[in-house]
């Protein structure tokens, strides 16, 4: 009966419109976040005896192991019921073939994985160049209200990169380096940049419009420079390498790293004062781009994808 279902509902989408797309993208995204998080709910009321609908107070609170590990679980389960979920749903329903759409089917050889991870490498210390210089660029008053937000989703990131173990370390590996750069690549790069690229004509607008939606989808206004820039980058790596592996690869080891990186300054293996201050002087940012550059240079200079 299922199996039934599935199939016919695949290419019900196919004369859609671009706009209608867009629209029932959102729809899908959505009803993957509704759902994810019920079951979230579910499963961390059962395992954790931790229920999200009696104290927000508690989510905030470092001390309290269970509601740390409920909230990592809701945080993997949203990545997968709003990243990784929906871009396949959409492509069902639109009758594309999941794996020839996102340009999965071309494999990277070895030298190209050392080169996109050498680029990820390079991505950190210009990241957080344009996060120095988004920090002096103030606040508008209309978007004040993003404060807050900001606020509680920097204080819970930082709860969640508290690593005491390496067991820490990996759970975070996954649901930010594989889950997130894996997801956030499907949608953003896969999905939101081919449908752009199809409805626009153009390589260029299609990834700085996802780019700037993707630096938005964050809510973090201190945080929107580098994250359109690189999000840029990464869309441009997708184009010209002619793979979604490329980006997935690329998302994957410069989440990784800055994982990694913070174990280590935390565990004093590394000496650093923060994240932030890594690579953070002007000789590192020009080596930086150099990196970029000329690592990406033999792709940016193709003709087509």
């Amino acid at each position: 009966m299922g199996l039934k279902i599935i199939e016919k509902t695949k290419g019900v989408w196919i004369h859609t419109s671009y706009s209608a797309l867009l629209y029932l993208l959102l729809v899908v995204i959505l009803g993957g976040l509704i759902s994810s998080y019920l079951l979230t709910v579910v499963v961390c009321q059962l395992v954790y005896g931790i229920s999200f609908f009696s104290s927000s107070q508690l989510v905030f609170d470092s001390s309290n192991v269970e509601m740390m590990n409920a909230m990592k679980t809701m945080q993997l389960f949203n990545a997968i019921g709003t990243f990784v979920i929906p871009p396949i749903l959409f492509l069902h329903l639109r009758g594309l073939s999941f794996v020839n759409y996102l340009k999965l089917n071309k494999p990277l050889s070895g030298i190209t994985i050392v080169k996109v991870f050498v680029l990820a490498l390079a991505m950190i210390p210009l990241a957080n160049f344009l996060g120095f210089l988004n920090e002096s660029v103030p606040l508008p008053e209309f978007l004040n209200f993003l404060k807050l937000v900001e606020e509680q989703s920097l204080v819970l990131t930082e709860q969640f990169l508290k690593m005491d173990s390496i067991w820490d370390l990996g759970i975070m590996i996954l649901i930010m380096g594989v889950v997130a750069a894996v997801g956030e690549e499907f949608l953003f790069r896969g999905i939101l940049q081919n449908l752009f690229q199809d409805w626009s004509k153009s390589k260029h607008l299609a990834i700085w419009l996802t780019a700037l939606l993707f630096s938005l989808i964050h809510m973090q206004y201190h945080a929107v420079l580098p994250r359109f820039f690189l999000g840029a980058f990464i869309g441009y790596v997708y184009v010209y390498s002619g793979s979604l592996r490329s980006s997935i690869y690329l998302h994957f080891f410069y989440n990784t790293s800055l994982v990694v990186l913070s174990y280590l300054i935390q565990h004093k293996l590394l000496a650093s004062a923060s994240l932030e201050s890594i690579g953070s002087s002007s000789i590192s940012v020009i080596i930086a781009v150099t990196v970029l550059f000329s690592l990406s240079y033999k792709w940016f200079n193709r003709a087509s994808i």
